[in-house]
């Protein structure tokens, strides 16, 4: 099976208009290397029976159930591997995908436009702690709402350690800072300006450009206002109104040090996303679970390795030479007869 994922992992560094290609003679798409490694045969096989949950003990109404013990699995692994920092984001992403699925979703300002959409709790470095995949509508639980449960549920096992949690404005509310200075854990966020409980005062405030002006509560819930090219309004438990100069092509500006915060944090998600969008082996012909599958084993937790190696390592690898590293040792390994028997007793379920 190792095998069988280094072939799926190459396919992403070197792409062919479609896999029966790899096995081709003819001159033009000749592949020396995926045939000597797997016949065509045996690839499509384990392809089509390569499945991560059993299919006759489903739970009912499960969408998820498919692929549900593998992310449980890679969760578990990416919070045991790695020692957690102070600094996390939370943000959307999504995975590609152009079938017939249910909780499909369309999102116009992502790259990706269709596709399975994801919740991440990335570390500043890029490093995804957790995940969690949008199925559908969810409801809230009548003691929070939607937005601040994905927050919580998330971040649970950070919380009570004085760690910074940073995300837009779809999650950022005072409930949810409430919660999470209750459970000593700093927040900074966009936020909308119709919230509930926003100070008018903050939130009707004419201002020129690089003024700031801002309120704080008893708890030390901050909410300013900073114009820039236009109004940012943002909510923090650990700034106030004190800016810093930043240096611009125009020349020195004054920005909020809240502001900064959380660009930085920011910059985390896109990073994990840029890094698993490069080589990826995605193809359109998939099932909408294997495909998932593919994004957490050699997009998700590809990066996290490649971000933990260059943390230990003297000499750090770009992205693509950690990727091209991975394949070559498992286009090589060797399978043990004891996987090699498990193979054969799979079951024959598409």
């Amino acid at each position: 099976m190792i095998r069988f994922i280094g072939v799926v992992a190459y396919m992403g560094l070197v792409k062919m208009p479609s896999l029966e290609k790899y096995w081709s003679n003819d001159d033009l798409h000749k592949n020396v290397i995926i045939p000597k490694t797997m016949s065509r045969n045996r690839f499509q096989l384990l392809l089509r029976m390569w499945h991560f949950s059993d299919n006759e003990s489903c739970p009912e109404g499960d969408r998820l159930h498919k692929v549900k013990p593998l992310v449980e699995r890679l969760v578990k692994n990416f919070q045991k591997v790695c020692t957690p920092g102070r600094t996390f984001c939370i943000d959307d992403s999504v995975i590609p995908f152009q079938g017939r699925l249910l909780f499909k979703q369309y999102i116009p300002q992502k790259t990706h436009k269709y596709g399975v959409k994801l919740f991440k709790l990335c570390s500043d470095s890029g490093y995804t702690r957790n995940l969690r995949i949008y199925a559908g509508k969810e409801k809230s639980d009548g003691n929070a709402s939607v937005p601040t449960n994905i927050v919580i549920n998330l971040s649970k096992d950070l919380l009570n350690s004085g760690r910074t949690i940073i995300a837009d404005n779809y999650y950022t509310s005072l409930e949810l800072t409430n919660i999470l200075l209750d459970n000593k854990t700093h927040y900074v966020g966009t936020l909308r300006a119709n919230r509930r409980g926003n100070p008018k005062e903050v939130v009707q405030k004419k201002l020129g450009k690089g003024e700031v002006f801002g309120l704080e509560n008893e708890r030390g819930v901050c909410v300013l206002k900073w114009r820039d090219k236009r109004d940012v309004l943002l909510l923090t438990t650990k700034h106030t109104t004190d800016t810093v100069n930043v240096q611009r092509r125009t020349g020195m500006v004054q920005k909020p040090k809240a502001v900064i915060e959380y660009n930085d944090g920011k910059s985390s998600i896109d990073q994990s996303d840029q890094m698993t969008s490069y080589n990826s082996p995605l193809r359109k012909s998939l099932k909408w679970y294997r495909k998932l599958a593919i994004q957490f084993i050699l997009g998700t937790a590809l990066v996290n390795s490649h971000i933990v190696y260059n943390q230990l390592a003297d000499k750090k690898m770009k992205i693509t030479e950690f990727r091209e590293a991975i394949v070559r040792s498992f286009l090589t390994y060797e399978e043990t007869d004891h996987e090699n028997e498990t193979m054969q007793t799979l079951p024959k379920k598409s």
